[in-house]
């Protein structure tokens, strides 16, 4: 789901006209230059029944949009939002609706200046 994700967002033209290739899993590299999106996995549990794990499951993913302005930082939040919340398949993965628990704005000071930072909390269904 991981590698499938980060294709659907590097495949949809707005997000990739914000960012280029800069999305990462985990951890922005040091030193990356400004905008960029790092997804990071919340919780991701494995539903079983008697038969054994259920196909489809949905796993709390948090997309963090960093940008050099506010509005920078809120087009890509945008972005993210519209290419993730629909249903699509990517690389066999079929992504059903993802919901949308919770955004914010964590705005923070690095040693190059003020970042702006915007966070989405999505669950995403999937199987």
């Amino acid at each position: 789901m991981e590698t499938q994700l980060r294709t659907r967002l590097l495949n949809d033209a707005t997000v990739s006209a914000i960012v280029g290739i800069k999305v990462h899993w985990g951890v922005r590299p040091q030193g990356e230059a400004y905008p960029s999106l790092v997804l990071t996995i919340v919780n991701d549990p494995r539903p079983q029944d008697y038969q054994g794990n259920i196909n489809h499951r949905a796993t709390r993913v948090q997309a963090d949009c960093y940008g050099l302005t506010r509005a920078q930082a809120v087009a890509l939040r945008e972005a993210v939002i519209a290419a993730i919340v629909p249903t699509a398949t990517v690389g066999g993965v079929t992504f059903r609706r993802a919901f949308i628990n919770n955004v914010l704005s964590r705005d923070e000071y690095t040693d190059t200046g003020l970042v702006f930072r915007d966070m989405v909390d999505f669950e995403i269904w999937h199987g």
